[in-house]
């Protein structure tokens, strides 16, 4: 993502861990230390940088994830220039989709990609080196991959879609557009595709996170973001902060401009956002855990809210 501020529309693990949220049936569990489990194991793979062996054993890993969890996988493959190098990039996007056959969708959404300069780093020496990228993206994929196999062992009774965006991370500061590449084209190629809201999880991973309500999906989603701050005081979570954040130019953008409710839950204070430092140890099963406690609970709402 870039910036703060910048894509305004308006001008080490624990003790396994299972933490619950109800649902239509009965209730999933999010196992927090399996989520780090896939936090780690993307970075140990190297950064996901497209074009790299990282990159395709990363998403070789979701693929062969969602393949034994989904209903059903679709890729979204397309070629674009970086940004960064002017080099050519092959991204992909995939899809884990849950009860293909409702009419009714909800989109949670996360990048799997790495940021192929560290250009925030302190140490000027570091700059030129990739991001690990262990709260940056592998945090909210980890996510996804967890949740996937929640819903796979308590399929939804409405359409849930898992969104595995790439090149979101491969933009110029300055240039919003240049960002969230895999989102933009998706909405682009597929405009009949219209879920009844959109959520995006990125850099949630790390201890003591604190998610402030993102400016620009408080001002084109407020109800949205409204239900999801009540069902994280309702679960008594620490994750969320009752405060206003700054515009954020993310994977949810192309989505709110399409006119589609979407959210970005970002917290981009991290110190070690655009750095060598991005990695698992700063990270922490119980930010997962939180995280995906709260999407479990927005997906058994939605159920009884937006079920036939």
């Amino acid at each position: 993502m870039t910036r703060p501020g910048m894509g305004a529309l308006g001008g080490a693990l624990c003790a396994t861990t299972l933490l619950l949220a109800s649902g239509c049936g009965g209730q999933r569990a999010f196992d927090a230390d399996r989520a780090m489990h896939h936090l780690v194991a993307q970075v140990e793979a190297g950064p996901r940088v497209p074009g790299t062996p990282a990159h395709a054993a990363v998403a070789a890993k979701i693929r062969a994830h969602l393949a034994e969890t989904a209903e059903r996988v679709t890729e979204h493959r397309f070629t674009t220039i970086s940004p960064l190098d002017s080099t050519q990039l092959d991204l992909t996007t995939l899809v884990g989709v849950f009860n293909a056959s409702s009419p009714t969708r909800i989109l949670f959404g996360a990048h799997w990609d790495s940021r192929a300069f560290a250009d925030e780093d302190p140490d000027s020496s570091a700059r030129r080196l990739p991001v690990p990228g262990a709260n940056d993206g592998a945090s909210g994929v980890a996510v996804l991959l967890e949740l996937a196999s929640a819903l796979d062992a308590r399929p939804p009774k409405i359409g849930v879609d898992l969104a595995f965006f790439d090149g979101e991370d491969q933009g110029v500061h300055g240039d919003a557009r240049s960002f969230a590449l895999g989102s933009q084209r998706f909405v682009q190629d597929f405009p009949e595709y219209r879920p009844a809201f959109v959520v995006v999880l990125d850099m949630i991973g790390r201890e003591g996170v604190r998610i402030p309500r993102e400016a620009n999906s408080v001002l084109l989603a407020g109800p949205l973001v409204n239900k999801i701050w009540e069902i994280g005081r309702d679960l008594r979570l620490t994750i969320l902060a009752d405060s206003a954040g700054t515009p954020v130019f993310d994977d949810h953008v192309a989505f709110l401009q399409a006119g589609i409710p979407a959210v970005d839950l970002i917290d981009l204070s991290d110190p070690r956002w655009h750095t060598s430092r991005d990695v698992p140890e700063f990270c922490s099963p119980r930010s997962l855990g939180e995280v995906g406690r709260l999407v479990l609970e927005l997906i058994a709402r939605s159920e009884r809210e937006l079920s036939p």
